[in-house]
Formats: C-alpha cells, sequence, structure tokens
C-alpha cells in the first residue's frame, strides 16, 4: 500500500472528500481521477439528429406535421377506431382539440373496454328494487331482532315492578315503624273506637 493511500484510508472519507473539493475549486486534477472529456452541447446534437430522421408528411394536406395547425385537422366526427391520430399530436395542434381527439378514439368499441373484474365493472345507479319480497334471512334477522327488543321491554318492565315493590313495602315498614298502618288503598283504615 502506497504511502498515499495510507493517508486517505486513515483520515476517512469525508476528509478526502473535502480535500478534493477543495482541489476541484483551485482548478487541479488529482492524479488518481481521470479526466472527464468535455460534453457537447445537447441541443446542438439534438439537432443534427433531426436532420437526419425523415420528415412526417400529411397525406391529405402534403404539409410536414411541425407546420400542421388545428385548421389542417380532419373532423373529429370521421374518426373512428381504425383512425390514426398521430397528426393530432403534432407540435402546433392545441391542447384541446387533441384531449377531443383521443376522447373520440377512446371511446370507440376497440378501447372501451370494461375489466369485469373490477368494482367499477357494474352500474350501480341503476338496481331493480326487489318490491315486496323479502328474503328469508332478512325475514330471520328482523325476527331476531324483534324478541331482542321483547326481552329488553320485559327486563325494563321487570326492573320497574320490582323498585316499585321494593318501593311500597318500604313505605309499609317506614309506616309501620312509625305506628300507622295503610290500607290497599294508602288510607288509614277506619277502627270502631268506644269514644262514640
Amino acid at each position: 500500500m502506497s504511502e498515499r493511500e495510507q493517508q486517505e484510508s486513515e483520515a476517512g472519507f469525508f476528509d478526502r472528500w473535502s480535500r478534493r473539493k477543495a482541489s476541484r475549486r483551485q482548478g487541479e486534477v488529482l492524479a488518481d481521477e481521470p479526466e472527464r472529456p468535455v460534453v457537447e452541447d445537447a441541443t446542438a446534437s439534438a439537432a443534427e439528429e433531426n436532420h437526419d430522421a425523415p420528415v412526417r408528411i400529411d397525406e391529405r394536406t402534403g404539409k410536414p406535421y411541425d407546420e400542421l395547425t388545428d385548421d389542417d385537422m380532419p373532423p373529429l366526427e370521421s374518426l373512428n377506431q381504425d383512425s390514426d391520430v398521430s397528426m393530432f399530436m403534432a407540435r402546433n395542434i392545441s391542447p384541446d382539440l387533441r384531449r377531443k381527439a383521443l376522447r373520440t378514439l377512446f371511446r370507440s368499441s376497440k378501447f372501451n373496454k370494461i375489466s369485469l373484474c373490477a368494482e367499477y365493472a357494474e352500474d350501480y345507479t341503476t338496481w331493480t328494487p326487489m318490491g315486496d319480497v323479502v328474503p328469508h334471512d332478512w325475514k330471520r334477522a328482523i325476527a331476531r331482532e324483534a324478541e331482542r327488543a321483547r326481552q329488553k321491554l320485559a327486563d325494563a318492565m321487570d326492573d320497574e315492578m320490582t323498585a316499585a315493590d321494593e318501593g311500597v313495602e318500604l313505605a309499609d315498614a317506614d309506616r309501620a315503624a312509625a305506628g300507622t298502618a295503610t290500607g290497599a288503598d294508602g288510607h288509614e283504615p277506619i277502627t270502631d273506637h268506644e269514644d262514640r
């Protein structure tokens, strides 16, 4: 291992990175770093490639695709599933006309297919009501819920009766402790006294 490699391994990654960055700013190229070739201007090379490519000509108008405008396009009603819509993708065509052409194309039967596995495959907005027909499972569920409601009501009434009975018994016990008794109607019974 050379002395420099040993120093770099001891110094660590960030020290080495900082040193290389500082030398780059000063314009120095380190010995172990290969010089990068100068990249040509990308736009110039792209323009040269486009000159080599054949120019597409519209058969109807005889104009190159890059010169087509909205007025040169065929009517949208004439498009069908086999129509070539590539002319609508030309540079000077308005985005609105382009969208309309694609919408017309994708609404044709060739492209307008619905996946039957998808949850949106059926129209759930128009369904046939069942009318007076109630499935057996629904009837059982309704009967079960009615029975639960009846049971809750019976339990509540039993609790009220128990509480009322306890209340009467407590009141009778209090009165008995106080020395007064009441009849079934809640009034003191009439007794014959010798004073009369």
